[in-house]
């Protein structure tokens, strides 16, 4: 191994070692810095590689920037970073280790440096790289190349049917049989724990619904049947328990409920009681969906006469 030397940043250091063709690898960082860009070059000589587990457990780190001509990052390297919510990375990244973002459950976009860059940002991609490593598990989905093409979104979409699918006791046994008492950020039982996983699925099909870049009319069916399966009324009405803690004055958020048959005649009063304390501009959209929906027409507004 190369001798390792320190170079210092704003609230921090890197310690760094010399590649056999003189570039720079960054071996591992220590500060306190919340918002960090990695130097594209260290004393005129290129930063080309990120050692695995150099970010690991950065507690206040919350963005980072990775730059060209950084082309590899090895396992773990942003592992346990808890605060991180944003990184970038450049569109010519070659190589990398398993689980970066191990751990990191605040994070909320993931993106490469390409010229689609903004537009991507605009359509949800982004959140939904973040969301494909962090929640679907699949570092396949973690290219530059293929981001945002249509067998991507085929991918990611597939990984979201296949996780809502899935029961909603999966993963209690191996939590419980670990000894774990936290499950991001709760305490959990037999009973809580299947309420909080559905919430985290709801979580993911509102958003592919609000964004759907490329989404198949199939996919699109499933996730709507899914929201309407989890409405209020039902046993399991987390896709209404969703809108009125978390996003009571999103507009969106209702249209999206109400498109997917969330809103008939026999829950009607319920989510209108429900949202009491709910500003008026939602009211007034659940008040016109009711009248053009559920209140019974004038019979003769349907005939003409012809003369």
């Amino acid at each position: 191994m190369s001798e390792q030397f320190s170079y210092s940043l704003k609230n921090g250091s890197l310690i760094c070692s010399r590649k056999k063709d003189g570039s720079v690898k960054i071996e591992k960082y220590s500060g306190t810095a919340s918002n960090l860009e990695v130097p594209s070059a260290i004393d005129d000589a290129p930063v080309t590689e990120i050692s695995r587990k150099a970010f690991l457990s950065c507690k206040s780190l919350k963005s980072a920037k990775i730059s060209s001509p950084v082309a590899e990052i090895g396992d773990w390297a942003f592992a346990h970073a808890e605060g991180l919510k944003s990184i970038s990375f450049p569109a010519d990244l070659k190589v990398h280790g398993k689980e970066l973002f191990l751990g990191c459950k605040r994070l909320r976009e993931i993106s490469f440096d390409i010229p689609e860059k903004e537009r991507y940002q605009e359509l949800g991609i982004w959140r939904m790289l973040a969301m494909g490593v962090t929640v679907l598990h699949d570092y396949f989905l973690f290219d530059p190349l293929d981001v945002g093409t249509d067998a991507w979104v085929k991918r990611w979409d597939e990984k979201l049917i296949n996780l809502i699918r899935l029961d909603d006791l999966d993963g209690f046994e191996e939590l419980w049989t670990c000894g774990e008492e936290d499950y991001e950020g709760k305490d959990y039982d037999i009973k809580s724990y299947p309420v909080e996983k559905r919430k985290m699925k709801l979580r993911i099909v509102y958003f592919r619904l609000l964004h759907p870049f490329k989404i198949s009319g199939e996919v699109e069916s499933e996730l709507k049947q899914y929201l309407k399966d989890h409405t209020k009324g039902t046993d399991t009405p987390e896709a209404w328990d969703i809108i009125k803690e978390e996003h009571k004055d999103d507009i969106e958020y209702y249209r999206i409920f109400a498109d997917a048959g969330c809103i008939n005649e026999g829950n009607f009063d319920e989510l209108l009681s429900d949202m009491e304390n709910t500003n008026a501009e939602m009211k007034a959209y659940m008040l016109r969906y009711k009248s053009e929906n559920f209140e019974p027409k004038d019979a003769f507004s349907s005939f003409e006469l012809d003369w």
